[in-house]
């Protein structure tokens, strides 16, 4: 067996970092080199922040320390929340790393965008250009040669995977695209919230950020590119009292007369060689738990007069984040799609 290939996980102690580790730990190829993570938990071995890893996992948790990483990683996750990562990252790109990064620091094309949807300067824009948004089943030529790959976002992968036939073949307008979105708990992050508290949100859903959540001109942006002109969406996130997963309707309109079947075949083609898309038979709807802990994304789809509606189902950890994030590092690296993920 070839000589493994050396990772490191900054932000390692989230939701995605430590799903990331899980699958990591499994993958014949790759050996953890650093588990950085916030000062308080440096040192700790990493079972000791998640039992569930004793005995599979007993690393020395480690401060982010860009000299040790660069010299002892080939390629370093970027686990962070939001605006931080692209702090880090100069130091890392610049010296030469492939990096992966798993926030929306480098998703969006313009720091204009950025400012607009984070409020805040992106303090890192001499190398927006160079990150590909790491979509597999759009970008994987790019991701083969990519040094640095901006990973997802949860709502926007499942959203994305779900409308990108029905927009390539131009079935359907691109200016009538509503969607409604549920999504589990842990979406959130790890950080406490009042929101995710749990007397605030147990057998509770309610709707946030209502056509105004920051993923929304991330959708657009990457449907825009793929329908080869302006797509514009409305979007409602929801909290739903589950862990993880995310579930999304989505409401369109036809250009022309069509039948679910018609539709159906059309995807099922679209999707044949992707390993991780599951296209449902005939109008059964997608769940939750047949994608929890893996990185499937399963879609449905039905034809209501001359409406088609979409159903997707992800795990917002996995397909969503980490899942996505390994998917992409076997692209980088050359190796078959689906290690350590199936």
């Amino acid at each position: 067996m070839n000589e493994r290939i050396r990772v490191s996980v900054v932000g390692a102690s989230g939701y995605a970092g430590v799903e990331l580790v899980k699958i990591l730990l499994r993958h014949p190829q790759i050996k953890i080199a650093h588990l950085a993570v916030i000062p308080e938990e440096v040192g700790l071995p990493y079972s000791t922040i998640f039992p569930a890893l004793k005995g599979l996992c007993d690393q020395k948790c480690s401060p982010v320390i860009t000299a040790d990483i660069n010299r002892d990683s080939d390629l370093i996750f970027f686990c962070l929340p939001h605006t931080v990562s692209m702090s880090y990252m100069p130091d890392f790109f610049t010296a030469g790393k492939k990096v992966i990064d798993l926030s929306a620091d480098y998703r969006l094309n313009t720091p204009e965008a950025f400012k607009a949807a984070y409020g805040l300067d992106h303090c890192d824009v001499a190398h927006l250009a160079d990150f590909v948004y790491g979509l597999p089943e759009v970008n994987r030529a790019k991701i083969q040669t990519a040094q640095a790959i901006a990973n997802p976002g949860c709502f926007p992968t499942g959203i994305q995977l779900a409308l990108i036939p029905a927009l390539k073949a131009e079935l359907i307008a691109p200016d009538t695209i509503f969607v409604d979105s549920k999504t589990g708990i842990s979406g959130g992050g790890k950080t406490p919230k009042l929101a995710f508290h749990y007397p605030e949100c147990n057998e509770n859903i309610s709707a946030y950020k209502i056509a105004c959540h920051q993923h929304e001109p991330e959708i657009e942006q990457e449907l825009s590119k793929v329908a080869g002109q302006p797509v514009d969406i409305v979007f409602v996130p929801h909290l739903v009292s589950l862990t993880r997963g995310i579930f999304s309707t989505i409401f369109t309109e036809l250009r022309q007369p069509h039948e679910s079947a018609e539709i159906s075949r059309l995807y099922h083609e679209f999707y044949r060689d992707e390993p991780f898309v599951r296209i449902m038979d005939s109008e059964t709807s997608p769940q939750i738990k047949n994608v929890a802990n893996t990185n499937f994304c399963d879609i449905g789809l039905k034809v209501v007069g001359n409406r088609l509606i979409l159903l997707s189902a992800i795990d917002n950890l996995i397909k969503g984040a980490s899942g996505q994030a390994v998917q992409n590092m076997n692209i980088m690296l050359g190796y078959p799609e689906t290690t350590g993920l199936l």
